[in-house]
């Protein structure tokens, strides 16, 4: 099966909301989010990486803090 290169088609973006915003701050990283389960077994793929790439090309980033975790 061949699996396709681009990560998906971002509509038209209007504003940052609250999944937008989770999924930047966990670096679309898909691992362990709330919604990699309801995609689970399914054709269909998550658009939201593509959504937030578009989003900070569009808007630029949103106005939050990342946690950052400092190891010793």
């Amino acid at each position: 099966m061949l699996r396709s290169r681009d990560m998906g088609r971002a509509v038209t973006v209007r504003r940052w909301n609250n999944a937008a915003i989770e999924c930047y701050k966990r670096g679309c990283v898909c691992e362990g989010c709330f919604y990699s389960d309801f995609f689970e077994g399914s054709p269909q793929r998550c658009q939201m990486k593509a959504s937030v790439l578009e989003l900070v090309r569009v808007l630029g980033k949103p106005d939050v803090e990342i946690q950052q975790f400092i190891e010793d």
